[in-house]
Parts: C-alpha cells; structure tokens; sequence
C-alpha cells in the first residue's frame, strides 16, 4: 500500500517555503471535480470527503490546487492541479513527492509554464488540455505553444461554422488568463 504525504505534512512544507495558502472543504469527490472542471467525468469518483489548500495565482481565474481525500480519518494527498490541468502525480515515489511538489509548484510561480484547456459548451464536454514549457523549444515548448496559438487563432473553418460549434478555449499561466470562445 502506497502512503502518500498528509495534509499536514503538505502545510507544514508550504509553511516553511513561505507560500501562502487557504483551504476549501468538499463532501465527496464529485464535488470536488464539479468545482475544478467546467465539465467533469465524475464517473469514478470516490465518495470520501475531500480538502484543497489553494494557492491563489496572480492571474485571477485558474489557481493551484492539491487535492487530499479522506481514508481512515486521515485526508492523503492525491492530486496537484493548476486550473483545470490535472499534473497526475499517483505514480510519484513517496520520498521525493516533498520535493516534486515543491519543484512543480515554484515552475508555476516562476511563470515558466502555460497551458491551454478546452471544453465544448455545445456538448458540454471536456476535450483535453496541455501544458507548455517555454524554456523548452520542443513540441510542448515555445514552439509547440506557438504552433498550438496559431490553430486558435484561426477563423472557424466552413465545416465548424456549420455545425455551430463552440469551443472555449482557456491559456493562462500563474500572471495572464485568457478565454477564447470560438
């Protein structure tokens, strides 16, 4: 059985690397994902209670959160998340998840990393997401980032204006928040 870090434990290390944090309760999982995502597949979501220490970025709109739930009595952590992008930390080895988390929280502070979300509102659907590394120059850095804006950039395509879809596109980073409907 893998034990990951505690609520605790988490505080406690973002108490000593002096980042401030508030915490929001949640009944079950589901709850949760309804407030992280526009549109959530909650299908396998765990009935147990849920806590998020939120550290509140400078754009305004898309925070970081990690997720702990409930087991036994004790909330363990499960997830890290900037906005909607889920970092799926599960397979993380327990004695380096102190340092992954901190590492990963310090690259969103330091504004390295953006990441585009995008839902369809018309079929209320959640259609992927991607984080880019602009130090990198790689298909998920500057580059790839480049690339990925001039596609949403572009005027809807005939078959697009057709089938009157509407896609919400959301690029932000831990200072700028842009949403795009298309």
């Amino acid at each position: 059985m893998v034990i990951y870090m505690t609520l605790s434990e988490v505080k406690e290390l973002l108490t000593k690397n002096n980042i401030e944090f508030k915490l929001l309760e949640f009944e079950n999982e589901t709850e949760y994902w309804n407030h992280i995502s526009m549109f959530p597949c909650t299908k396998n979501a765990k009935p147990n209670k849920v806590v998020a220490i939120v550290i509140e970025s400078k754009n305004g709109n898309k925070n970081i959160e990690l997720q702990f739930v409930e087991n036994n009595s004790v909330f363990c952590f499960e997830e890290l998340w900037f906005g909607e992008y889920s970092y799926e930390m599960f397979d993380y080895n327990e004695e380096m998840l102190p340092q992954d988390l901190m590492q990963n929280i310090i690259e969103i502070e330091k504004g390295e990393l953006i990441f585009i979300a995008l839902n369809d509102i018309k079929k209320h659907r959640w259609l992927g997401d991607a984080c880019f590394d602009l130090s990198d120059d790689d298909a998920f850095g500057k580059k790839g980032f480049q690339k990925a804006m001039k596609r949403i950039d572009k005027p809807k395509s005939f078959l697009s204006k057709l089938r009157k879809s509407k896609l919400q596109y959301e690029i932000y980073d831990w200072n700028t928040y842009q949403c795009i409907i298309k």
